[in-house]
């Protein structure tokens, strides 16, 4: 590693964060509206929810692994904007040649490149104790620009550098082969629009406002419909129903600077779409996080996230569980907006990708 190239690696995620901050905050600004009647200052919502980020592998995030969401939802009538931007830069190589006489088949998976995610949501306010919300993604996956940069980071801090040192710089390679048969194989860049997907929120037990120290729980449901396109892997090709319970604490009795929170939830896949020779049927996902309001208008935060395998395959990449660590800020910018800012790490290696960096923008847009 040359004496440069960690300057060079800060000043690539900074160019990355400049153009994430612009794309993100374009809607927010058009649907921009100063007179609404509660703020994210009144609620203190933004300072113990979670960060919103998930499992970025290409051929996982067509499932779209719901998010951890709180435990707290919108005010009647009142509405939010929030734009998401993800991306992630995945390096890894699995073989497995396994004997067909023990029923399992030999495959290879190979997947080497950056997905990029860009997630617009609108969520509104049903009920004092309800909201839905809808989310339209766009996805982009390409060869990227970050290989040299998370090589130089890896190199620091003295992490796995996945695959990288025996593949071209800025690649793109998804390919999944099974017994001799490629079922998967994209090497030119794709984008297009994601799967749509709708969520209904409702708090369960958290009524009592005036203690922050009670244990809350909410349950939320919802449904992703195959808008995608799943030769382009921007899609699924199947339906996804799922369901979580969310349950936090969002001031512990004696740090109220502190919060925890904690989710668990499952995942059902329509037949079709995408590998439906080795895809299940059921996923079961969960997360677990802490949260410190370091001053007024910061709060870190760190959380652990994972999941039981999407497929019946033998590679590490999607034998599963997984495990990715998560570790962020959000930023109070004025009484309607709040910033996170994020970066995600797999722990269980190859689960999940290499490194992540998200930045997602909330805004109180109006009351009806």
């Amino acid at each position: 590693m040359t004496s440069l190239q960690p300057l060079l690696a800060l000043r690539e995620l900074l160019t990355f964060l400049r153009f994430s901050l612009l794309i993100a905050c374009l809607p927010t600004t058009l649907f921009a509206d100063t007179k609404i009647g509660s703020t994210f200052s009144e609620s203190g919502h933004w300072r113990y929810q979670p960060l919103p980020s998930s499992n970025r592998n290409p051929l996982v995030q067509v499932h779209d692994i719901p998010a951890a969401s709180g435990v707290s939802t919108l005010a009647k009538h009142h509405t939010q904007w929030s734009s998401t931007l993800d991306m992630a830069s995945i390096s890894s190589q699995s073989m497995n040649s396994q004997s067909l006489s023990n029923h399992q088949a030999n495959e290879s998976l190979l997947l080497d490149g950056e997905t990029y995610r860009f997630a617009l949501k609108l969520r509104h306010g049903l009920s004092e104790q309800s909201d839905l919300s809808i989310t339209l993604p766009f996805i982009a996956h390409s060869g990227g620009f970050t290989d040299n940069a998370i090589s130089g980071w890896h190199d620091i801090f003295g992490l796995p550098n996945g695959n990288r040192a025996s593949r071209p710089d800025n690649s793109l390679h998804y390919r999944y082969q099974r017994n001799g048969q490629n079922l998967i194989a994209l090497n030119q860049s794709t984008k297009g629009i994601g799967d749509i997907r709708f969520d209904y929120r409702y708090r369960l037990n958290n009524t009592n406002k005036t203690d922050n120290s009670q244990i809350k729980s909410l349950i939320q449901m919802g449904v992703k419909l195959p808008t995608g396109n799943q030769d382009q892997l921007t899609g699924s090709g199947a339906t996804t129903l799922s369901s979580s319970l969310q349950i936090a604490q969002t001031q512990m009795a004696n740090a109220r600077d502190w919060s925890w929170h904690t989710s668990i939830g499952a995942l059902w896949v329509s037949g079709g779409g995408l590998l439906n020779e080795i895809k299940k049927d059921w996923a079961f996902y969960g997360s677990a996080g802490i949260s410190w309001q370091s001053s007024d208008n910061i709060a870190l935060k760190a959380q652990f996230e994972t999941h039981t395998a999407m497929y019946q395959s033998e590679t590490d990449e999607l034998k599963g569980p997984t495990g990715q660590l998560v570790i962020g800020l959000s930023a109070k910018i004025n009484p309607d907006t709040v910033i996170d800012l994020y970066f995600t790490e797999d722990l269980i290696l190859h689960s999940s990708p290499d490194i992540g960096i998200g930045l997602a923008i909330y805004r109180l847009i109006g009351k009806r």
